[in-house]
């Protein structure tokens, strides 16, 4: 297999949560440009539809599909595998990307906002995953899931008292299914972004110039990453050049951690 071989990601099939916007719209048309074929998701039907009309614009009918959905919902993420198996005869790898955040002081938190952070993000990677992983097993073949964690899942940031849980519990979620799928040839991973251009929906925190001039400070690269920045290891991950590659966090935060 040559160097290019080891990226190409052609007869490929995919599955990108939280793939209608953002890092997850950026996720799934870096897969379609490396050859996979990928079925995207997203919690607004309506915005889900407009970007499956934009990518089909550009990649055949057969390459692109598309399931909206709330994904903490168990069979919402059941269907996704499923519809993907349907559209595409096959599934290769799952991109565990959908995600939430509510920003405020710890002490404000309702139990229900605690809880939609914690099913969408944590419950709502689990969920995808586990339904790939019992198709990949009862078929006998491999399979790979990448997770989107976060840098609040390893550091401390103030006002993301449930969004730094859930991202803790990726962390440990994906090292705990890498070791325990291993013996199916089912690898597990995690990209833990730092700061994005792109933010998430009304998310208004870091409008200020101060809080940019704060986060340049602290990132050793003196800059927020790009979406295509963050959404080219989720290619790495999926291809055979990651093949000896599992229960990783692999950090893509331009060096936030690291000091």
């Amino acid at each position: 297999m040559t160097a290019v071989d080891l990226f190409d990601l052609t007869g490929t099939a995919a599955v990108v949560t939280g793939s209608s916007r953002g890092i997850g719209l950026a996720i799934a048309r870096a897969l379609l440009s490396h050859g996979a074929r990928v079925l995207i998701n997203g919690y607004d039907a309506d915005e889900t539809e407009r970007t499956f009309q934009t990518l089909r614009e550009r990649y055949p009918d057969d390459r692109v599909a598309r399931l909206p959905g709330d994904i903490a919902d168990q069979h919402v993420a059941g269907d996704l595998i499923t519809h993907a198996l349907a559209a595409f005869g096959q599934l290769d790898h799952v991109v565990c990307n959908a995600g939430i955040d509510i920003i405020k002081p710890a002490v404000d938190y309702t139990a229900d906002e605690w809880d939609r952070v914690l099913a969408v993000n944590l419950r709502g990677a689990f969920l995808p995953a586990q339904a790939a992983a019992r198709h990949w097993i009862a078929q006998g073949g491999a399979g790979s899931v990448t997770m989107t964690s976060s840098i609040a899942g390893s550091i401390g940031i103030p006002t993301l008292a449930p969004y730094a849980a859930s991202k803790g519990g990726i962390n440990q979620l994906a090292r705990t299914l890498a070791a325990e799928w291993a013996p199916h040839r089912i690898r597990v991973n995690a990209v833990a972004p730092g700061y994005v251009a792109n933010i998430m929906d009304s998310v208004t925190a870091h409008d200020n110039p101060a809080s940019d001039l704060r986060i340049n400070t602290f990132t050793p690269l003196g800059r927020r990453a790009t979406v295509d920045e963050i959404a080219a290891p989720y290619v790495f991950l999926a291809t055979p050049a990651a093949s000896y590659v599992t229960g990783s966090v692999l950090a893509v935060d331009g060096g936030y951690t690291a000091t």
